[in-house]
């Protein structure tokens, strides 16, 4: 079993990293338009995204990009 992930392999699981974060991002932001809402979930909510898209960039770091200089 080969233990390296390719970069194709990386992007794909930092995009479905990225998109979890963003669906529940959304989520987040509907649940506090609520008025009954709980800081306690606020903030779990909160640290998930936060956690997804560390993950994400361990995952597929951002390259620098080339100016061209």
């Amino acid at each position: 079993m080969e233990a390296e992930l390719t970069k194709s392999e990386r992007n794909q699981i930092a995009e479905i990293l990225n998109r979890r974060a963003n669906e529940i991002a959304g989520f987040s932001g509907d649940y506090r338009k609520e008025g009954n809402h709980f800081g306690s979930v606020e903030l779990a909510l909160t640290r998930e995204i936060e956690r997804l898209r560390r993950l994400a960039e361990r995952v597929s770091p951002h390259e620098p990009e080339d100016d061209g200089d």
